[in-house]
C-alpha cells in the first residue's frame, strides 16, 4: 500500500522536492546572496495567514542574472533601491508571524528599514540582526520577544529608531544604547525590564524620545538625564521609583511630553519646572506629590494638558494658571486643594476638560465657564462649591459630562443644559439646587444617566422622561415634587433604574406597560396611593421592587411572583389587604419579601422553598396573617375564609380569561408539534444527509498547523480527555497525530442559531485568533460547520484556576453559570465582572464557588452576603491561611471584599467596569483612601444605586482587635 499523506503535509513536501530539484541545476553560487536570504527567512517563519504567498522563487531562476528588476523587488514588505536592485527596506509587520530570524538575514547588506512589529516573536532577540550594519529604524514592538536584551546592538553605528514597545524582555537595561550616536528615539516600554535607569542614559546626543514607562524600574532618576538637551519627549510612567522628580530636568528646554504618571514618585514639585516653555503634556498623577501647586507653572505658556491629579497636593489654585492661554485639560482631581476656582479660568479659550472633584475648593464655579464654546468634560464634584450653575456651560453643544455633585450648589437649573443635545452623564445629586426641572431632558438624543436626587426640585415632574431614547439610569429621589408621578414614565425605551424616594410623590402608581428594561424601581417614603398597578407582570427584567412606606391599598397583585427574575419585594408599612398570593411559593428567586405592616389577612405560603426561610420579621404588624413562619395557628373557618379570599385574587374566569388559556394551550401545543417535527427533522437529517445538508468542516488558521479539522473530531469521541465543562461548552485534550496535544473546546449548539450569531461568533473568533499577549492562551484555530463551533487553543499543561485555588478534586467539577445567566442565557462584559468578583471572593476565603455548607441552591456569593449581615461574621469569610490574622493583610483583604461585592451586584448595571475594578485594585492597599471614597464620577460604581455603600456594610461589622504582624 502506498503511503499516504495528509493534504497540509503534501503541499510543503511537494515544495521542498522543488526547490530540492531546483538547486540541483542551479548551483548554490548563481543564487544572489539577497534571494537565499529572503528564501531561507520565508522557510523559517510560519505564516498561518499565508501573507508571504508572493514570494515565489520559481521566476527568479529563470530571469539573466543581470537583470534590472529581480523579481524579489516586487514581493510584499520588500523595497528595492532602483539604481542598484539591492533590498533596503523590509516590512513584515502585522501578518501574525512566529518561527525564528535565520543568521541568513546579514545577506541583506544594504538594508535600511526593518519591521517585525505586530507580529507572535517569542523567544530571546537573534542576534544575527545586528549584522544589518546599515539599519537606520528596527521596529521590533508588539511582539513577545523574551530573556534579557542581548549585547551587540551597539554595531549598528547608523541606527536612528529602536522601537521594541510592548514586548517581555527581562533583566536590567543595556547601557549599550549610548553608544549609539545617531540614536533619535528608544522605545522600551511595556516589558518587565528592572532595576534602576543607568545614569549613562543622560549621553544620548541626539535622542528626542524616550520611552521606559510600564516596567519594573526603580530607585531614584539621575539627575543626569536632564542633559538630553534634544528630548521632546520622555514617557517613564508606570513604575517603582523612589524620590522626587529632579530639578535638572528643567533643562529640557525643547521637552514638549513628560509622562511620569503612576510612578510612586514624591516630594514636592520643583519650580524650576516652570522653565519648560515649550512643554505641551505634562502627567504627573497617581504619585505622592504633596505642598503646594508652584506658582511659576504660569511659565509652561504652550501646555495643553496639565495632569496633576490623585496626589496630595495642597493650597490654592494658582491664579497664574490664568496666563496659560493654550490649555485643554486640567486636572487636579483627588488632592487636597483648597480655595476658590480663579476665575480667570472660565475665560480660557481652549479649555474643553475641567476635573477639579475631591478636593475641598469653595466659592462659585466660573459663571463664564463654557462660553469659549469648546467645553466637553465638567467634574468638579465633592468639594464646598456655591452659588449657582454657570448659564453656559453646553454654548455650542459639546458638553458631554457634567458632574457636579455634592457641593453647595443653590438656584435653579440653567434651561440651557435641557437643550444640550450632546450631554451624555448629568450627576448634580446632593446640592441645595431648587424650582423646577426644566422641560426638554427626555429629548437629549444622547442621555444615558441623569441623577438630581436630594436637592430642593419642586412643581411636575417633566413627561417628556419618557421619550428618553438612551436614559438608563434616572434618579430624582430626595426632592420636594409633591405632584404626580407622569403617567408615561416607564416608556424610556433604555430605562433600567428608576429611584424616586423620598419625593413627596402623591397619586396612584402609573400603569406598567413599557417597562421592558427595568431592573429597578424605588417609589418608597412618599404619598402614593391607590393599588399596585396589576400590569406590572410586563417588566420582566425587574429584579428590584421598594414601595414602602407609602399608603397603597388593595390585594399584593399575584402578576409579581410571575416575574422571572424578581429578587427583592419591599411592600411594607402601607395599607394592603388580602392574602399573601399563593402563587409566591413557586417563585423561586426571591431574596427578601416585607410585607410587614399592613392589614394582610390569612396563611403565609409554606410549600415552596423562599418563605420558610424569610425572617419573621418580614411579616410583622400584620395582626390578620398566620401560620408559616410566625408560627401562629390558622383557625380553620380563618382558613377557609382566607382560601376564598385568595381565590379571589386569582384572575376571574370571565371570558377573556377563558381566551387566554385557550390561546395558551393552542400556543404550547403548536410549539411542542413545531419542535417535535424539528427535533426529529433533525435526527433524521444527522443520520441520513451528506455533507452538503450540514456543510463541510471548515479549519480556520491563524498560525501554520500540523493537523487537520478530520484530526480534531477523532478526539471528541474520548470522555476520558475532558478537561473541564463550563458555561460555553466542554473543553477536551486532543493529541494530533504529530505528537502535538491542544486543548479542544466544543461550543454548546443550539439549532435556532441565526447565520448572522454564527457569523458574529466567528468573527469575533477570528480578532481573537490575531490576539497576542503573554496573559492570554493563544488560540489556535476554529473549526465550523453549520451546525457546530470549536476553538483549538494551546494546551496549557499546568491546570485551570480552579486546580490552582483549591487543588484537583475527583469529584464533580462544579461552577458558577452567572446571576442573569441562568434566566437570560446571554453573558457580557457585566458576566465577566461578576465571574472576577467570584473568583476574589475564593481567593479571600478559600471555598469553592459552590458548596455544600452554603445551603443548598446558594453560592458563596449568597454566603459572603449572609455573613456580613451578622456580627464578626466577616471572621467567617477572611480566609486565616491567606494571612486574616496579620492585620496589615487583613485591612487588604477587606478591600478586595468589598470589590468582589460590587463585582458580584445583583443588579448588573450596578457593577463597575473592569477599568474602574483595576483602578479600586491599585487604591487596595493599606492606609489608602477606600474605592467608597473616591467620589466624582471616576468612582460612579464605588456606591451601589440606592444609597447603600458596600464599602460602608462592610466597614461597619465589629471587629476584633488584632495584633500588628
Amino acid at each position: 500500500m502506498k503511503p499516504s499523506f495528509p493534504l497540509p503535509l503534501l503541499l510543503p513536501l511537494v515544495l521542498l522536492l522543488t526547490f530540492s530539484s531546483t538547486l540541483s541545476i542551479v548551483s548554490s553560487s548563481t543564487i544572489p546572496l539577497q534571494l537565499q536570504s529572503l528564501l531561507s527567512l520565508k522557510s523559517s517563519l510560519k505564516d498561518p495567514l499565508l501573507t508571504l504567498h508572493d514570494w515565489d522563487s520559481t521566476p527568479a531562476f529563470s530571469t539573466p542574472k543581470n537583470a534590472q528588476n529581480p523579481v524579489w523587488c516586487t514581493w510584499s514588505g520588500i523595497k528595492c533601491d532602483p539604481k542598484n536592485s539591492q533590498v533596503v527596506s523590509l516590512n513584515l509587520s502585522n501578518r501574525n508571524l512566529t518561527g525564528t530570524i535565520p543568521v541568513e538575514i546579514r545577506y541583506l547588506s544594504s538594508l535600511i528599514h526593518l519591521n517585525l512589529s505586530n507580529n507572535a516573536f517569542g523567544g530571546p532577540f537573534p542576534t544575527s540582526v545586528f549584522e544589518l550594519r546599515e539599519l537606520r529604524t528596527l521596529d521590533i514592538s508588539h511582539n513577545n520577544f523574551n530573556s534579557t536584551f542581548p549585547p551587540g546592538i551597539s554595531k549598528l553605528k547608523h541606527l536612528t529608531v529602536f522601537n521594541a514597545y510592548s514586548n517581555s524582555f527581562t533583566g536590567l537595561l543595556s547601557s549599550e544604547f549610548v553608544r549609539l550616536r545617531f540614536l533619535e528615539r528608544l522605545n522600551l516600554s511595556g516589558s518587565y525590564f528592572e532595576g534602576r535607569i543607568p545614569r549613562s542614559y543622560g549621553g544620548f546626543v541626539r535622542l528626542k524620545f524616550l520611552g521606559l514607562a510600564g516596567n519594573l524600574l526603580d530607585g531614584q532618576i539621575p539627575a543626569e538625564m536632564g542633559f538630553l538637551s534634544p528630548a521632546e519627549k520622555i514617557d517613564l510612567g508606570y513604575n517603582n521609583f523612589s524620590g522626587g522628580l529632579p530639578m535638572e530636568f528643567s533643562r529640557l528646554v525643547n521637552l514638549k511630553y513628560l509622562d511620569m504618571s503612576m510612578a510612586n514618585l514624591a516630594g514636592k514639585l520643583p519650580p524650576e519646572i516652570g522653565n519648560l516653555t515649550n512643554l505641551e503634556v505634562l502627567l504627573l498623577f497617581k504619585n505622592k506629590f504633596y505642598g503646594e501647586i508652584p506658582a511659576s507653572f504660569r511659565g509652561l505658556s504652550n501646555v495643553r494638558v496639565l495632569d496633576l491629579s490623585n496626589n496630595l497636593l495642597s493650597g490654592k489654585i494658582p491664579s497664574e494658571f490664568a496666563n496659560l492661554k493654550e490649555l485643554a485639560g486640567l486636572s487636579l482631581m483627588n488632592n487636597k486643594l483648597e480655595g476658590e476656582i480663579p476665575e480667570q479660568i472660565g475665560e480660557l479659550q481652549n479649555l474643553n476638560t475641567l476635573l477639579l472633584w475631591n478636593n475641598s475648593l469653595s466659592g462659585t464655579l466660573p459663571q463664564k465657564l463654557g462660553s469659549n464654546g469648546k467645553l466637553q468634560k465638567v467634574d468638579v464634584s465633592s468639594n464646598s462649591l456655591t452659588g449657582s450653575i454657570p448659564p453656559n456651560l453646553c454654548f455650542q453643544n459639546q458638553l458631554v459630562k457634567l458632574i457636579l455633585f455634592s457641593n453647595f450648589f443653590t438656584n435653579g437649573l440653567p434651561n440651557s443644559l435641557a437643550n444640550c443635545s450632546s450631554l451624555q452623564r448629568f450627576r448634580i445629586q446632593n446640592n441645595r439646587l431648587n424650582g423646577s426641572v426644566p422641560y426638554g431632558f427626555g429629548f437629549l438624543p444622547n442621555l444615558t444617566f441623569m441623577d438630581i436626587s436630594n436637592n430642593n426640585f419642586s412643581g411636575s415632574i417633566p413627561s417628556d422622561f419618557g421619550n428618553a431614547l438612551k436614559l438608563e439610569f434616572l434618579n430624582i429621589s430626595g426632592n420636594s415634587f409633591n405632584n404626580e408621578l407622569p403617567a408615561n414614565i416607564w416608556s424610556a425605551p433604555e430605562l433600567q433604574i428608576f429611584s424616586a424616594r423620598k419625593s413627596r410623590l402623591v397619586g396612584k402608581i402609573p400603569d406598567f406597560i413599557g417597562c421592558k428594561s427595568v431592573y429597578k424601581i424605588e417609589l418608597d417614603s412618599n404619598f402614593l396611593n391607590g393599588s399596585i398597578p396589576w400590569d406590572i407582570g410586563h417588566c420582566n427584567k425587574l429584579i428590584s421592587l421598594n414601595l414602602r412606606r407609602n399608603s397603597l391599598t388593595g390585594i399584593i397583585p399575584w402578576e409579581i411572583s410571575t416575574l422571572p427574575v424578581i429578587t427583592d419585594v419591599d411592600l411594607s408599612y402601607n395599607y394592603l389587604t388580602g392574602t399573601i398570593p399563593s402563587n409566591f411559593d413557586n417563585c423561586t428567586t426571591l431574596e427578601s419579601f416585607n410585607v410587614s405592616y399592613n392589614l394582610l389577612t390569612g396563611p403565609i405560603p409554606n410549600s415552596g422553598t423562599i418563605f420558610p426561610n424569610l425572617h419573621p420579621s418580614s411579616f410583622y404588624g400584620n395582626e390578620g396573617l398566620c401560620g408559616g413562619i410566625l408560627k401562629i395557628p390558622c383557625k380553620s373557618d380563618s382558613s377557609a375564609g382566607a382560601e376564598a379570599e385568595s381565590r379571589r385574587q386569582e384572575p376571574r374566569k370571565t371570558a377573556g380569561a377563558v381566551v387566554w388559556i385557550m390561546a395558551a394551550a393552542f400556543g404550547i401545543g403548536l410549539f411542542v408539534l413545531i419542535a417535535g417535527t424539528r427535533c426529529f427533522h433533525a435526527n433524521y437529517s444527522r443520520r441520513f444527509s451528506d455533507d452538503r445538508e450540514i456543510g463541510p468542516w471548515k479549519l480556520t488558521a491563524f498560525q501554520r498547523l500540523n493537523f487537520t479539522a478530520d484530526d480534531v473530531l477523532e478526539c471528541l469521541p474520548m470522555t476520558d480527555k475532558i478537561l473541564g465543562m463550563g458555561s460555553t461548552g466542554t473543553v477536551y485534550k486532543a493529541e494530533m497525530p504529530s505528537g502535538e496535544i491542544i486543548a479542544v473546546k466544543k461550543l454548546w449548539g443550539k439549532q435556532k442559531e441565526t447565520v448572522g450569531r454564527r457569523q458574529g461568533v466567528l468573527a469575533e473568533v477570528e480578532v481573537l485568533g490575531n490576539v497576542r499577549h503573554r496573559n492570554i492562551v493563544r488560540l489556535l484555530g476554529c473549526c465550523s460547520n453549520r451546525e457546530m463551533t470549536m476553538l483549538l487553543y494551546e494546551y496549557m499543561p499546568n491546570g485551570s484556576l480552579d486546580d490552582l485555588l483549591h487543588g484537583k478534586y475527583k469529584g464533580e467539577n462544579l461552577c458558577l453559570i452567572f446571576a442573569e445567566y441562568a434566566y437570560t442565557l446571554q453573558v457580557d462584559e457585566k458576566s465577566d465582572i461578576y465571574s472576577y468578583g467570584v473568583v476574589l471572593m475564593e481567593i479571600l476565603s478559600g471555598k469553592r464557588s459552590v458548596d455544600a455548607q452554603f445551603g443548598e441552591g446558594n453560592s458563596i456569593v449568597d454566603w459572603v452576603r449572609s455573613k456580613i449581615k451578622i456580627k464578626d461574621g466577616i471572621n467567617d469569610i477572611l480566609d486565616k491561611n491567606a494571612g486574616a490574622s496579620c492585620a496589615s493583610i487583613r485591612e487588604e483583604m477587606m478591600l478586595l471584599l468589598r470589590i468582589a461585592l460590587l463585582c458580584t451586584s445583583r443588579n448588573p448595571a450596578d457593577r463597575p467596569s473592569m477599568r474602574d475594578v483595576v483602578s479600586m485594585l491599585q487604591e487596595a492597599r493599606p492606609k489608602r483612601k477606600l474605592p467608597g471614597s473616591l467620589g466624582g464620577d471616576g468612582g460612579d460604581n464605588a456606591t451601589l444605586n440606592g444609597g447603600v455603600d458596600v464599602c460602608d456594610v462592610v466597614a461597619s461589622i465589629p471587629q476584633k482587635p488584632i495584633m500588628e504582624c
